[in-house]
């Protein structure tokens, strides 16, 4: 395989489902976190850190699914996690976490350390129900978030409102799945024409 190909394979979480450690709360901590938040408020998230960016504790005032525990990383701490993010800025701690997270069976997102990572945060657009993820495979997260702006500029809001008709339409069509697909294919198709 190439290395000039983006290898990721995009998935979509149901992270509110999951539990989430964010190990450190400064700047990348917080900016991480606000990722979450904005996308999967509701998401069980656990943040260690023996420092806390205010507006993180604000944050966790806000959100009674947050907990903060004020300490040092230590391993036991990816006990009761299911993703882990590394939101830390010391590469030799970053890499500690990462080995241990692997050896638990954990994922992990090692903030600004493509190599020790498992999955990466995406750019994400939202519009309703429609949500568009962006990936630069890591290298260019001012790309993606150049991109990002642009796409939420030109998708116009009315979004949300054409995916509850074509679901509604969806659910009303009684025929088999190849005659459902074919009649969506047909009403959809007026949305690229101009």
């Amino acid at each position: 395989m190439s290395d000039n190909k983006n290898n990721l394979f995009p998935v979509f979480l149901k992270l509110e489902e999951l539990r989430l450690l964010i190990i450190g709360a400064g700047e990348i901590g917080y900016e991480k976190l606000c990722t979450v938040l904005n996308n999967s408020p509701n998401t069980r998230i656990r943040i260690v850190a023996n420092y806390f960016k205010p507006e993180v504790e604000e944050l966790s005032f806000q959100y009674p699914n947050i907990q903060l525990i004020y300490a040092d990383y230590k391993p036991v701490y990816l006990e009761q996690c299911d993703l882990v993010i590394a939101a830390v800025n010391d590469v030799d701690l970053a890499e500690q976490i990462r080995n241990d997270a692997k050896q638990k069976g954990k994922l992990i997102n090692a903030a600004d350390k493509p190599a020790l990572c498992d999955f990466y945060l995406g750019s994400i657009i939202a519009k309703g129900d429609i949500k568009i993820a962006i990936s630069t495979n890591g290298k260019s997260p001012t790309l993606a978030r150049r991109l990002k702006e642009f796409f939420n500029e030109v998708l116009p809001d009315e979004l949300e409102a054409v995916v509850a008709n074509l679901n509604s339409i969806r659910n009303n069509i009684k025929t088999g799945f190849k005659e459902r697909v074919k009649k969506l294919n047909e009403i959809t198709a007026s949305l690229i024409d101009n």
